[in-house]
């Protein structure tokens, strides 16, 4: 393809497009190549330097040969390349006639023309990042001293300017891109303070501190102490003196362990989960090995996480994007990437367009794409700490499982943090670390505490000195880490109970920094002076000195750029729970206040947060108010687990109040509201959905209130499932109704749908066909979205392949067939992948009772393939249930009858959780107990099948295998 203008990125990772398509070389010679064409595009370049630049340890002859060979390659890859490259037998020279762009030389045009911004706009990362020690260190070192330049100047014309906020923004760039380098914090902490903004001037100052002490094991320099001590405007220096640092003692096993997962990540992602008690260290371990590995040029990012309630979904992972060398990254990615990022980083959209709302597998598919994208974007080695994964939502578990599986362009590690016994009730945790073992991707270390040995030298390095009584601090430590480092900063304190030995550290701040670590532990997560300061009612003064001496004495610790955390969870869990009842309410109540005006912009960010501390401060409607707007944002990002809770505590919370119709119509609305997250968690059949479709029903009858078209699908399958057939055809009429009254298509379509899928599962074949015919017919392409997203399937997909097993049944083999082929061409036309699982598990119970074997081979193939993209676990249970049949018929006959026994047992044991669900299972495992000859096994499925109420098409196959498993000598009461 020769068509659009060639345009070619050399700074971040390498890209070529054609017009706006990409054009990938494949070949990392073939993309240095064009890169030094690129670079030295202004004179011919001489074939002999050319290749020894690139294969410096070749023999000159090699050397030559292999350029021959890989500019043959970038020729073949990018036709009509001839235009732009001259070759002669001695030179390679890049023409300067044919348009094309190329970033490099943008960037360097607008420095000539001294256009600052626009430079610093066009630089999107290092030259050819994540490559280093090649031929390109100088030009690259060269660039990135000319974008630092950029940058100095964007500050300083700001500041001439008087235009503090633009100058600050500046800074802030200057100092992601050069962490170490001690004048721009003085410069970011004199812009603070000439703002206003003396906690923000020293919040840079403790980001200094702690940046120098993790990556370079110095304190800071004295002219940047000296602008701090300024900030503090204090005469006493020993009071600005920070505690000492925790020293890092033993856990060389451990730390050779990580080692070894690193090594072995370079050619497969791995998990290193490290679990342990409160206090043993996880944390610290964690982040000494993310510092070894940043020093070794990896991109690293920390998230954590909090117990109770206010994250969002996918919260760490948003955490981990904004970090620096990440974030950074970001503006070299694609447009369509941005926006999808921008679904979790609203930032962004300062550039992109907002993204549409998508049906939940595509948009989940990208957006995990995008994710990875991010991730590689830096091109180095990944190092992810989670921290406290054990709070972690479900929806970023996911992520974090798919990044795992799938194979990255660049070596990633996740070091997990967990407390042991938070593990194995945290079901999504569980099931990860269940995936992850099974696919050899995890390696699991367990913290134990301290020798005596190491407590003493923990304890003498604290101190300063040799601890006269080690035996008594270890005899009431146990060894535990945060209990040594608590017992020997407290003084005199030595006590078993860690919260009685911090309430004595917390008894000794000022009582300004006393009112401000309460409030903080009340805010529950991480923490700004901002909100601190509103919450709190405090001036300027208390909240710098505050702020200042909790860090100093390491009961809060920097967190990001931006705010502050404390330095162990077990600080924050002591100091709220001395607080007295009226005192949380009241401090909830004012962080309440706060959130709110400080987020008065983008209040989704903290709905979570703000729905917390307005039930904890006893303000119910807000409460309510902030559960539902939380919900909604989960719901736009498909995290139906989180959605379903919140929407749950919500429900709660209004059940509190006294009844009125006000309360009855926010009830309805939060019941309605919640259906569409528990039915794709839970199923139809499950017990809360089948509670709350009951008090929908009493709802609107007590309001008198025409049930919504949402309400009354979900009723309707809800039914089905139940096997109530009557009720479900009740709601299958009206919701059809509905649509013929309002002139609703979409509407005309989900009621023909539901009568016909009842009309199916009741044996009711020539009504089932008729009804899926019409919805068929009925059906509109321009429409398609707009089912997808209310009701998450495509029903012409859907309708198609049930109406082949209808007509199958009704004896018409050539319609079925039909069907089934148009069912199957729409569903991979239209990629929506839950729609495409449906019409494939659909396909492979006809190819089942058509005994078309290869055929099933086929579906239940591409079925397994399919649900890797979407989460569907009724589908995928009726998937592998198929696929357990395949193995009878391969001869792993007791194996494949045991798989299906499996997946029939956990259906039983969280009811039906679809229509039909268990009739399909039962079907596929009376058919694999007769590939088997297992009779007792069949004549026992063969019973229940013909019990179930909904089993009517299945009932004669039933019956015939009993008699035939009867014939054979197996007993009735098998």
């Amino acid at each position: 393809m020769t068509d659009g203008p060639l345009s070619i990125r050399l700074l971040g990772q390498f890209q070529v497009l054609r017009g706006h398509a990409p054009a990938p070389l494949d070949s990392a010679r073939a993309e240095s190549l064009l890169a030094f064409l690129l670079l030295h595009r202004h004179q011919p370049q001489p074939r002999q330097r050319v290749a020894f630049t690139l294969w410096p340890d070749s023999t000159e002859a090699q050397a030559l040969t292999n350029l021959r060979h890989v500019l043959h390659t970038l020729r073949h890859a990018l036709p009509g390349l001839d235009r732009h490259l001259e070759v002669t037998p001695r030179t390679l020279t890049w023409r300067p006639d044919p348009p094309y762009r190329l970033d490099v030389a943008e960037f360097e045009a607008a420095l000539d023309r001294e256009s600052w911004r626009e430079a610093v706009q066009a630089y999107t990362g290092d030259l050819l990042a994540g490559r280093s020690g090649d031929w390109a260190d100088a030009d690259r070192d060269r660039l990135r001293r000319r974008y630092l330049g950029a940058l100095e100047r964007l500050v300083a014309s700001a500041q001439q300017r008087g235009d503090l906020a633009e100058a600050t923004r500046h800074a802030e760039r200057l100092l992601r891109e050069q962490p170490t380098h001690e004048e721009t914090y003085q410069l970011l902490m004199r812009l603070h303070d000439a703002r206003g903004d003396r906690a923000g001037a020293v919040r840079v100052y403790h980001e200094c501190a702690a940046t120098l002490e993790r990556d370079l094991g110095v304190e800071p320099a004295a002219t940047t102490r000296a602008v701090y001590d300024a900030l503090l405007a204090r005469d006493d220096a020993e009071t600005s003196t920070r505690v000492g640092g925790t020293p890092f003692i033993g856990r060389s096993a451990e730390r050779a362990q990580l080692i070894a997962a690193w090594r072995q990540a370079r050619t497969r992602a791995r998990v290193v989960l490290l679990a342990g008690e409160p206090g043993i260290g996880k944390t610290r371990l964690a982040e000494e090995f993310r510092a070894w590995c940043g020093h070794r040029g990896a991109v690293t990012a920390l998230a954590r996480a909090y117990p109770g309630e206010g994250a969002l979904a996918y919260g760490p992972v948003t955490s981990w994007l904004r970090s620096e060398r990440l974030n950074r990254s970001l503006r070299g990615l694609p447009a369509p990437y941005l926006t999808e990022l921008a679904r979790l980083l609203p930032e962004l959209l300062t550039t992109v367009p907002r993204p549409q709302r998508l049906p939940e597998s595509e948009q989940r598919q990208r957006l995990y794409d995008a994710v990875a994208r991010a991730l590689a974007a830096p091109g180095a080695p990944v190092s992810l700490v989670a921290d406290d994964v054990q709070w972690w939502d479900r929806e970023a578990l996911q992520l974090l499982h798919y990044l795992v599986r799938t194979r990255l362009p660049v070596p990633v590690l996740v070091v997990a943090t967990a407390r042991r016994e938070d593990i194995d009730g945290t079901a999504p945790l569980r099931d990860l670390l269940g995936s992850l073992r099974a696919a050899e991707t995890l390696t699991e270390i367990d913290l134990d505490r301290l020798s005596r040995a190491e407590t003493a030298v923990l304890a003498e390095q604290l101190g300063g000195s040799r601890l006269a009584d080690v035996d008594a601090l270890y005899q009431q430590t146990e060894g535990n880490p945060l209990f040594v480092v608590e017992a020997v900063r407290a003084g005199d304190v030595l006590t078993p109970k860690v919260q009685a030995v911090i309430r004595a550290r917390v008894a000794q701040l000022s009582h300004p920094a006393r009112e401000l670590v309460e409030i903080a532990a009340a805010v529950g997560r991480e923490f700004t002076a901002e909100v601190l300061t509103a919450a709190g009612g405090l001036g300027d003064e208390p909240v710098v000195g505050g702020l200042d001496e909790l860090w100093r004495r390491r009961i809060i610790r920097e967190h990001g750029t931006t705010a502050y955390d404390f330095s162990h969870d077990k600080i924050r869990e002591a100091v709220y729970s001395a607080l007295s009842p009226v005192r949380r309410r009241y401090l909830h109540g004012r962080i309440a206040h706060a959130l709110e005006n400080a987020y008065a912009h983008d209040l989704d960010s903290v709905s979570g947060s703000l729905a917390r501390h307005y039930e904890e401060a006893g303000r119910i409607e807000q409460a309510v108010d902030a559960y539902a707007r939380a919900a909604d944002v989960a719901q736009q990002l498909y995290a139906h687990g989180e959605s379903a809770r919140l929407l749950t505590r919500a429900l709660e919370l209004v059940r509190t109040r006294p009844e009125s119709a006000p309360r009855w119509h926010r009830e309805l609305e939060l019941c309605t509201a919640l259906l569409a997250p528990l039915v794709a968690g839970e199923g139809y059949a499950s017990r809360q959905i089948h509670q709350t479709h009951q008090r929908a029903l009493v709802l609107t009858r007590t309001l008198r209130a025409e049930p919504s078209p949402p309400l009354l699908r979900s009723l309707g399958l809800g039914s089905l499932a139940l096997g109530d057939f009557a009720a479900a055809r009740e709601y299958g009429a009206a919701l059809r109704e509905r649509g013929q009254r309002d002139d609703d298509d979409i509407l005309r379509v989900e009621g023909e749908y539901l009568l016909g899928v009842t009309a199916f599962w009741a044996g009711e074949l020539t009504a089932a066909r008729d009804h899926l015919e019409r919805a068929v017919a009925t059906y509109r392409d321009e429409n398609r979205r707009e089912h997808l997203l209310r009701y998450a399937q495509d029903p012409a997909v859907i309708c198609l392949t049930r109406l082949a097993l209808t007509h199958w049944f009704l004896g018409d083999e050539r319609a079925a067939i039909r069907a089934r082929d148009r069912g199957l061409t729409r569903a991979e036309e239209i990629a929506h992948p839950y729609s495409l699982a449906t019409s494939l598990l659909f396909a492979s119970l006809l190819a089942l009772d058509m005994g078309d074997v290869p055929a099933m081979r086929r579906y239940v193939a591409r079925g397994k393939e399919v649900l890797r993209l979407v989460s569907g676990a009724q589908v995928e249970a009726a998937i592998a249930a198929l696929d357990g049949y395949l193995r009878v018929l391969d001869g792993e006959t007791t194996a494949g009858i045991a798989e299906i026994e499996r997946i029939l047992d956990n259906t039983r044991q969280r009811d039906q959780a679809a229509p039909g669900l268990r009739s399909a299972l039962l079907r596929v495992l009376l058919a694999a107990c007769d590939a088997a000859g297992d009779g007792d096994t069949g004549m026992r499925a063969a019973a229940e099948l013909s019990a179930l109420t909904n089993s009517a098409v299945w009932r004669p196959e039933a019956e015939r295998l009993r008699a035939k498993f009867l014939a054979a000598g197996h007993p009735a009461n098998a």
